[in-house]
């Protein structure tokens, strides 16, 4: 009943969240995305490769839940048939993040996209029709999601390896060092190195969403894209970041809280709905870029109690949508055991933290209440001390011994109850008539 609740859950989700997001058109593959938002990089200053970037960007809320009941409608094994419509039978998405140092029309280290970022001849995404890769490595083509959060964060320009650096020229693969020009960088110790007190460097990003469409010809995927997000930059010409400080993070919005079915240590778990708004998702994406992040921390107590209680078993990354927590945390010395529809309340709030700062904390949200079924079925209690005795000698019974413990009267033959060997002695027997009487058969059919 449990799972059939869930899968009308997942119709319900997947009919409000997809229908918003995908809008039938003429084409093959009717998906209409927002482009990323929120745009942030920053220079790891030589942290991971000389020339790694932090980059950070957010994803639209409407995406994410879209994105959440396909998976969840994937899970359930409905995906082909809520995609039927569309004449798809799966649908996912990635991103693409283009660069440029300096000048971003420049012929050479300007942007990088080309025609073969968009897929030709359904040989896959920065391929050309003979499935030849035609990007370097620094060109981000087809990099999957990190989650269904709201900030998506990524190292890009992670140094090159040999061929990553020289390119293939005979598969007109290039290398980085053709999209640079040569008195950009310095080339040491393996490694290109660029100063980015005299350069400056600049990052665009994209969704590429495709589909799978079965046809008489094969699989074919359909791909379409977003337009591409702001310019986010890091360098000479960059505004430099400034962190975030207190009163900058507005109390998180949160709504509808409700008992779930699940479970977590045999206690109940809570579900309520937060809303991330645009503001935010930008403080995020520019907090992850720099090396921090913002969380949001859930805090519970019984009503009626002055002390509140930091729930370890919560979600604690931001996105739009349901997040939970799981009550075992509320059992204490105070309330080993909480009866059923005990009123307890919820609290919330986000945590900035960054690099060489201190925490920042927002306000706390509104407080929300709800009845709690019972809780205090501890998986582990702390068992009673136990008071050892001798355990006296066994009296040897080689009748007990020899006692079949399944029908507890034969004795065993080679350590199986007797009613095992028949069993096994019939299908021996049958797995025999039935070889006869087929190669008797097949010998009627030769004659």
């Amino acid at each position: 009943m449990r799972k059939i609740s869930a899968w009308l859950l997942v119709l319900i989700l997947l009919i409000s969240c997809v229908s918003t997001a995908f809008a039938a058109d003429e084409g093959d593959l009717p998906i209409e995305v927002k482009p990323p938002q929120n745009v942030s990089v920053n220079w790891m200053e030589g942290n991971d490769s000389p020339t790694t970037m932090s980059f950070s960007f957010s994803m639209d809320n409407q995406m994410a839940q879209a994105l959440a009941a396909i998976g969840q409608a994937r899970d359930a094994g409905l995906l082909e048939t809520m995609l039927a419509k569309y004449g798809v039978s799966d649908v996912y998405v990635n991103i693409q993040v283009d660069w440029a140092l300096d000048d971003v029309n420049d012929p050479v280290s300007g942007w990088h996209y080309n025609k073969y970022w968009d897929g030709l001849n359904n040989t896959g995404l920065g391929k050309d029709e003979n499935g030849r890769y035609r990007c370097s490595e620094w060109d981000i083509v087809e990099w999957g999601l990190n989650s269904l959060d709201t900030v998506q964060n990524y190292w890009i320009m992670r140094g090159a390896s040999d061929d990553g650096w020289n390119g293939i020229p005979e598969d007109g693969t290039p290398g980085v060092k053709d999209q640079l020009r040569p008195d950009q960088y310095e080339y040491y110790d393996d490694s290109v190195h660029i100063d980015f007190t005299k350069h400056t460097a600049y990052f665009r990003v994209r969704y590429a969403l495709t589909a799978v469409k079965e046809t008489e010809e094969g699989v074919q995927y359909l791909n379409k894209f977003s337009e591409w997000s702001e310019t986010a930059s890091y360098g000479k010409d960059a505004v430099a970041y400034t962190p975030i400080k207190a009163g900058d993070i507005a109390a998180p919005e949160i709504t509808d809280l409700h008992m779930t079915d699940k479970e977590f240590n045999d206690n109940p778990v809570v579900a309520f709905t937060l809303t991330v708004p645009d503001a935010l998702s930008k403080m995020a994406a520019d907090a992850a870029a720099h090396g921090g992040h913002i969380v949001i921390e859930t805090e519970a107590r019984v009503k009626g109690d002055t002390e509140w209680v930091g729930m370890g078993n919560a979600d604690w990354e931001i996105k739009t949508g349901e997040m939970e927590c799981a009550l075992v945390t509320l059992i204490s010395e105070n309330h080993p055991k909480i009866a059923k529809d005990t009123p307890i309340e919820i609290r919330c709030r986000y945590r900035c933290g960054q690099v060489e700062q201190d925490d920042v904390f927002s306000e706390y949200s509104k407080v929300l209440t709800f009845e709690t079924t019972e809780i205090g079925n501890d998986p582990q209690p702390t068992p009673p001390e136990v008071t050892v005795t001798p355990k006296p000698e066994e009296k040897k019974d080689e009748a007990k011994k020899d006692k079949c413990p399944l029908c507890g009267f034969c004795p065993q033959p080679l350590g199986l109850c007797i009613f095992i060997w028949l069993v096994i002695i019939i299908v021996i027997l049958l797995v025999v008539f039935i070889v006869v009487k087929k190669s008797r058969k097949d010998g009627k059919e030769r004659k």
